[in-house]
């Protein structure tokens, strides 16, 4: 797995962790086979969408369970994700998938995301966690 420390942590990590394990999967989407063996590239986007699935799920019950007030945008934020992921889907049905693009906007909007959109949720969980020590 790639070291994550040029990324931006969380300080959560069961997020972080998730985290760098997409990192690793989009690192894999410009390396051979897959991006130059269709049978790879679409065991690699399988798993690209079964994970973020999985991640994004993750972050929203975390969210829910701790009554983060950003919830509802930070659900459409990765609603938008989704949907542009999806493209890049239909992209690779129609053999007209540019890989680097794939990676530049997975890479890119979780870099991003995670600085911004995420930061908000971790901030906002570590404090409720650290008021029930202080309990």
């Amino acid at each position: 797995m790639p070291d994550a420390s040029p990324r931006f942590i969380l300080g959560l990590p069961e997020m972080d962790a998730q985290h760098d394990y997409l990192y690793s999967l989009f690192d894999e989407i410009e390396q051979a086979p897959h991006a130059t063996n269709r049978e790879s590239m679409a065991a690699l986007i399988s798993e690209i969408e079964r994970y973020i699935s999985f991640h994004f799920e993750s972050e929203e019950l975390l969210m829910r369970r701790y009554g983060f007030p950003g919830f509802a945008q930070h659900q459409s934020d990765h609603e938008l994700a989704c949907g542009r992921f999806v493209q890049f889907q239909n992209d690779f049905e129609t053999g007209s998938l540019n890989p680097a693009a794939l990676r530049i906007f997975l890479t890119g909007w979780l870099m991003e995301h995670s600085e911004t959109s995420d930061s908000q949720y971790a901030v906002w969980i570590k404090g409720k966690r650290a008021e029930v020590g202080r309990k």
